[in-house]
């Protein structure tokens, strides 16, 4: 059964749109960018990542986001600081860019799965380094200091309003959206307004993660695919759902 011709809106920050909107593409779908949520450095804490990084036994990144604007200033971080993140996507690219070994969860992707490996069962004494963004979840630094790390934060960016096209939206309802955080979720909502409220739980959404799930069912939309936390995951769940729901 065919599934072209399907219109996909992306609401993730354009710079992190491009992979995605080319596998949509290569379903013969239209993937369409609705960035509800950019990304903006923030130059004071970068100047002083590659001080934090030096200090560091490990580095972890939280997203694609602190990848991205982090690493290009980390190209001579110290060889005995360990790299590690969430999702397996995030570890090819880290990768990629660093030439190591990445610690990552394969059972899941997030700070949950991360905590439940057998690598971070005993941390006493080691000095973690968390490359994110301001403010997001505490478990990590929070569960890694009760198991005797000394944790520091380093947050390099701020999420900032994104400029979706809500012409998009209004003129006629595409066939999906993927979204792929709960702050984005959040931003989508808020941005929106309550004019569009009846809109955004009338559409089907595709994410990567339960509890991004839970934050759109509390808004009060009812149609979701849950995947892996990778874009041809992504496109794989829309795919079977297009294809149980013609």
């Amino acid at each position: 059964m065919t599934t072209a011709g399907r219109r996909i809106l992306v609401a993730r920050p354009a710079a992190q749109s491009g992979r995605l909107l080319t596998l949509l593409a290569d379903a013969s779908w239209q993937g369409q960018p609705f960035p509800v949520m950019d990304i903006q450095p923030l130059p004071d804490a970068l100047a002083h990542l590659p001080q934090q990084a030096a200090l560091a036994d490990w580095l972890f990144f939280v997203s694609p986001s602190a990848i991205d604007i982090a690493w290009p200033v980390l190209q001579q971080q110290p060889r005995n600081a360990r790299l590690a993140c969430v999702g397996q996507a995030s570890a090819r690219r880290l990768a990629r860019l660093s030439g190591q070994d990445i610690l990552f969860p394969t059972a899941g992707s997030d700070s949950e799965a991360l905590l439940a490996l057998p690598q971070l069962a005993d941390v006493a004494g080691q000095r973690w380094l968390i490359v994110r963004g301001l403010g997001g979840r505490a478990l990590l630094a929070d569960t890694l200091r009760q198991r005797g790390a000394d944790v520091t934060l380093a947050e390099v960016y701020q999420r900032v309003d994104g400029t979706p096209d809500w012409a998009l939206l209004d003129n006629g309802l595409p066939d999906a959206m993927v979204i792929t955080s709960s702050e984005m979720v959040e931003q989508l909502f808020r941005l929106a307004g309550p004019a569009r409220a009846g809109t955004l739980q009338c559409l089907l959404y595709c994410v990567p993660h339960p509890r991004i799930a839970q934050r759109l069912q509390a808004l009060g939309a009812s149609r979701i695919v849950t995947t892996r936390a990778d874009d041809e995951a992504l496109v794989a769940g829309l795919r079977e759902w297009f294809c149980r729901h013609p």
